[in-house]
């Protein structure tokens, strides 16, 4: 399944960032489940509209879950600006720690969009980009010279799951753990 293409006119490419917006926060409120006329609803569009863009829920769902991946990269590509990469990397998951703890409908999503090529291209970038902060940090001697993305992934993915399953909305928490996964890179 892949997202459909970014549309070419200038409204069509609005409507279709209003859809995402709208989207997002639907699901983050309702959960996936949540209905597309629900999701146009919100965006001030109609139906037929939000279909124009998106064949279907599941394209839908998969370009909020891109919009998400891509923020995160947006944001470690700021980050590497910071002269201390371990600094850098702890803000970068206590602040996407914080955004999951209050939004975790999009991990069920994000299954639910596995197969898409955009999607696993944007987590290339993403994790690439995160990589660059690892590089920096291990050079600065903060961070185990064997360290790998895979390891941060499956630690933080790992924590994320099981406070997602024991329903934990308590932002220090999430940070907690976050710190917790990037401490165990520690050399």
């Amino acid at each position: 399944m892949d997202v459909a293409a970014v549309p070419k006119r200038a409204d069509a490419v609005r409507n279709r960032e209003r859809v995402v917006a709208a989207a997002a926060a639907v699901f983050a409120e309702r959960g996936i489940e949540a209905s597309v006329p629900e999701v146009a609803a919100r965006a001030g569009v109609g139906k037929a509209t939000v279909y124009r863009s998106f064949p279907s829920k599941e394209h839908l769902i998969a370009a909020v879950v891109i919009d998400r991946v891509e923020d995160f990269e947006r944001r470690a590509r700021e980050l590497l600006d910071e002269p201390d990469a371990w600094t850098a990397l702890n803000e970068l998951f206590s602040e996407k720690a914080v955004e999951h703890c209050a939004d975790r409908t999009l991990a069920s999503a994000v299954q639910a969009s596995a197969s898409s090529e955009l999607l696993t291209e944007a987590r290339r970038r993403m994790w690439g980009t995160v990589q660059e902060l690892m590089d920096r940090a291990k050079a600065q001697g903060t961070m185990r010279a064997s360290a790998t993305t895979d390891d941060l992934r499956v630690l933080w993915g790992g924590a994320a799951r099981m406070l997602t399953a024991d329903d934990v909305d308590d932002p220090d928490e999430w940070r907690r753990y976050a710190r917790l996964a990037l401490d165990a890179l520690r050399p």
